[in-house]
């Protein structure tokens, strides 16, 4: 491979999405360990992670699949995005809030028997005051399309429908 065909492997377009999804697949695995872990801290810093490479990858698509956004905005889990992207600005922007994820289920106290143990799930929090932001229509999405679902759900369907806009691409 010549110094040329090096710059261009490295500079792209389908490389830098390939990276996306690695990188998408790996923040996704951190997430559910953090929530395994049941740890706060590690929650919020995996969901931002993950908000962070599905959004990136929604806009390189939006830059490089022709007629992605059309068919995002038509289909069930592409509109999921419409809903992360309002928690990614509000992640990136809204210094007000300290997570954005409620727990459910898990071991808690008081102990009754017999013991019954549900799962614990992570869903996103209810929008209220906190998650205003400058776009209405944002939050709206955000309400319509996340709001209180489980976490780790909505990602998979938006992921599932990320890499299923993979066919579309030109290669």
């Amino acid at each position: 491979m010549g110094d040329k065909d090096i710059y261009q492997y490295h500079t792209s377009p389908l490389r830098r999405l390939e990276n996306n999804h690695y990188a998408l697949k790996n923040a996704y695995h951190r997430l559910e360990k953090a929530i395994d872990l049941n740890h706060d801290q590690e929650i919020y810093a995996a969901t931002g992670e993950v908000l962070l490479w599905v959004m990136t990858t929604n806009e390189w698509h939006q830059k490089h699949n022709k007629g992605y956004k059309p068919r995002r905005n038509k289909h069930e889990n592409g509109q999921i995005l419409s809903g992360l992207l309002h928690a990614y600005n509000s992640m990136k922007h809204n210094m007000d809030f300290i997570k954005i994820h409620k727990k459910e289920g898990g071991f808690s106290f008081p102990i009754s028997f017999p013991l019954e143990i549900p799962p614990l799930t992570v869903h996103w929090m209810k929008a209220g005051e906190i998650l205003e932001g400058k776009w209405p229509d944002q939050k709206k999405n955000y309400e319509k399309y996340i709001e209180n679902k489980e976490i780790m759900g909505t990602f998979k369907l938006a992921i599932d429908y990320l890499n299923d806009e993979y066919k579309y691409v030109s290669k």
